[in-house]
């Protein structure tokens, strides 16, 4: 018998996709380029993109990774080249300020109805993960009776031993959007938010630009702990071989949504709409879930490592960030500007550092 083709073999992978879910519509004419532009590591988007296109076979996707507030800042400018169709990025504030400034679209489908109301906004901005903020522990550096499980057990430690002070990692939220982000919203949760902060950076605090780099730092041994990680990225790094444990804090956690929002001016509208739905789809969710590590906001769909949710592992609160104009403050140049310099005091860094 001969080797299936290529053709044949794409048109298999198509019929898979739409057997895990209702299907999809096609667009209205053929478009030979949709270009994704997002904060999102290609490691993780590769699969879905990979699925997007064995499904429509005749698009080939283009996709521009960005830090959050690189990829804020150049699509304001304008300068992505070529210009994207769709932005994704975890940094919600910053794509809600995007969209209220007028470069997002409208779309409903009933993929888009489907959405919790805390994760769509207008029906430009559309949530599409459900991914939690959590602690990262390299379990070499500290005994299992002794893992901080909440915030106050976390600041206690680092002051009661001082095997660990200068030895926790995070965001450098003067250069990382989501860890600005996480932070404020860290001190609207906490009345004692800048007291936990001064101690624990006792010692000094390891700060990183972005998730991977905090994980690195806590699985070398130089950190003990990472504080406020995308636990999508912990996964990944666990699942391949790092030597870490993620823990859910139990005091409360939060979880973000990254965002995707159709550009005003997209070169490919149809396709835009259509990548939006695909996102949204039970046969994304799974490969978000399953081989991306980016926990699929559909609440039927496991996470793909303990075959649970995260609502169902969780032992505290949950708490979702909606996506809503209350983002906007945060955008604020003078609130940012304040609230940076605040926590480089705090932290002991440099603002201009």
């Amino acid at each position: 018998m001969s080797r299936p083709t290529r053709a044949f073999r794409a048109a298999l992978a198509a019929l898979a996709l739409l057997a895990a879910g209702p299907a999809l519509p096609r667009p209205a004419a053929a478009a030979e380029q949709l270009v994704v532009a997002g904060s999102t590591d290609i490691d993780a988007m590769a699969p879905v993109l990979k699925a997007f296109e064995a499904l429509y076979p005749e698009m080939r996707v283009i996709y521009h990774e960005r830090e959050t507030v690189g990829l804020y800042e150049e699509v304001l400018d304008g300068t992505l080249l070529p210009p994207p169709d769709v932005v994704i990025s975890s940094a919600t504030d910053l794509q809600i300020r995007l969209v209220n400034d007028g470069f997002s679209r409208p779309h409903v489908s009933e993929a888009t109805r489907r959405l919790p109301d805390w994760a769509i906004w207008r029906d430009e901005a559309f949530g599409f993960t459900f991914e939690p903020l959590v602690f990262v522990v390299n379990p070499a550096e500290i005994d299992g009776d002794d893992v901080p499980r909440t915030r106050e057990r976390l600041a206690a430690l680092i002051s009661g031993d001082p095997a660990f002070r200068g030895r926790v990692a995070t965001y450098d939220i003067r250069q990382s959007g989501i860890g600005y982000l996480m932070a404020s919203f860290d001190q609207s949760a906490m009345s004692d938010f800048w007291p936990f902060v001064a101690r624990v950076a006792e010692g000094g605090l390891m700060t990183a630009c972005c998730a991977g780099e905090v994980v690195e730092l806590v699985a070398s041994g130089k950190a003990a702990v990472g504080y406020n990680v995308l636990g999508s990225y912990a996964h990944a790094r666990k699942a391949a071989g790092a030597p870490i444990e993620i823990v859910y804090p139990e005091d409360f956690m939060f979880v973000i949504a990254r965002v995707a929002f159709i550009m005003k001016d997209a070169p490919n509208v149809a396709a835009a709409e259509l990548f939006i739905d695909f996102l949204l789809s039970e046969a994304a969710q799974r490969v978000f879930a399953h081989e991306s590590m980016l926990s699929a906001i559909d609440p039927a769909i496991t996470d793909g490592l303990g075959q649970t949710t995260i609502r169902a592992a969780a032992r505290g609160p949950i708490r979702p960030i909606p996506l809503n104009a209350a983002l906007l403050a945060m955008t604020d140049p003078l609130r940012r500007q304040r609230f940076v310099d605040l926590w480089s005091q705090v932290t002991g860094k440099s603002p201009a550092e």
